[in-house]
């Protein structure tokens, strides 16, 4: 299990990274003021990234908030996230009464994009801080 959440997290921080080349250079070409900060809070805003949760813990998450009718995370962020994924599988088996639940919630995973990050702008800025700043050491060594 850590291996499988190691690997997710690898690849959304890869999307995140290509976000957020993608956000600065469009503020280069517009001659927009850099501000890395304000940079990072529009890639975490206004980004459509994929959902990188396991799909076993999405359906335990999604069967918790059917059964309980709550959200059992500690962070706002998280909590946002899965009602946001369960309000889309419940609109998918809505429109399609014929799939189960674990059939809905692969359909929502694999086709639907999330409506911005989950993660802290503490993470992403810490994250893409350290990035920058390897691939600076890289490109002053060669």
């Amino acid at each position: 299990m850590a291996e499988e959440r190691k690997r997710i997290t690898k690849m959304r921080n890869k999307e995140l990274l290509r976000d957020y080349r993608r956000v600065l250079n469009e503020a280069y070409e517009s001659n927009q003021p850099i501000n890395r900060h304000d940079i990072i809070k529009k890639v975490l805003l206004e980004s459509r990234p994929h959902y990188y949760v396991n799909f076993d813990h999405a359906y335990n998450v999604i069967m918790h908030i059917n059964s309980k009718n709550e959200v059992a995370k500690k962070t706002r962020l998280k909590q946002t996230m899965w009602i946001e994924i369960y309000h889309k599988v419940k609109e998918t088996q809505e429109k399609q009464p014929s799939l189960t639940l674990s059939s809905a919630l692969a359909r929502v995973l694999a086709t639907e994009r999330a409506s911005r990050y989950y993660i802290s702008e503490a993470y992403a800025y810490k994250y893409l801080y350290n990035v920058c700043r390897q691939s600076r050491n890289i490109n002053s060594v060669v």
